[in-house]
């Protein structure tokens, strides 16, 4: 996934937190967090709250789906990221203001070692669980678009039979589960561009433990 810089007039720098790019070389780092994801118990689904105003932002019922989400939203210029704006004005010339989300610590050197295997460990681990949710949401689609094909024609059979009672059930389930459909794929492209950014940072950290 692709990282948006914006610069202001005072030469600072707005990003979302990315060790795609060596953040350090650009300046002095003042780090922010945007936002917190829990699980809410009552719901049973993962929640992204904007950490400044607890406002709900976002909800999935998978984490790593919210992850992307985050991913996908929190760009600099997005409307999810206007509230920490205020903030940021007071920051010194040639400071960088980023927007953490996966990291809550920077070290002032690089990783060692062993942090490179933790975070590895945890790459893994992720990835383990996208592939399983991303399996998860393909299972919807098919069940989603079989039950559209079977209201399009329940839809047809009593529009044409006269059974117009039919014919409104079927055209119900065709919406609902195209719109089911659609949610389910909008969820699955999250989960793919999660996936590759993953996978991009595990070959980066790789070579370094050899």
């Amino acid at each position: 996934m692709s990282t948006t810089l914006r610069f202001d007039q005072k030469g600072g720098i707005e990003c979302l937190y990315t060790e795609e790019v060596d953040l350090r070389s650009l300046g002095r780092l003042h780090v922010v967090r945007a936002t917190e994801i829990a699980f809410d118990q009552d719901e049973q689904r993962w929640e992204v709250r904007c950490a400044a105003s607890g406002k709900l932002l976002h909800s999935d019922p998978s984490r790593a789906a919210c992850l992307a989400w985050e991913q996908t939203h929190l760009q600099p210029g997005t409307p999810v990221r206007e509230s920490t704006k205020s903030k940021s004005r007071s920051i010194m010339k040639k400071s960088i203001i980023v927007i953490l989300v996966l990291a809550a610590v920077l070290a002032a050197c690089g990783p060692d070692k062993a942090k490179l295997r933790a975070e590895l460990q945890s790459i893994d681990a992720e990835l383990v669980q996208i592939r399983s949710v991303a399996g998860q949401y393909r299972a919807r689609m098919s069940a989603a678009e079989f039950d559209a094909f079977v209201g399009s024609f329940a839809a047809g059979y009593g529009a044409v039979s006269g059974d117009y009672q039919l014919a409104g059930d079927g055209v119900g389930t065709a919406v609902e589960s195209a719109l089911q459909y659609d949610a389910s794929s909008i969820s699955l492209d999250q989960l793919k561009q999660r996936h590759e950014q993953l996978a991009k940072r595990r070959t980066e950290i790789v070579p370094q433990l050899d």
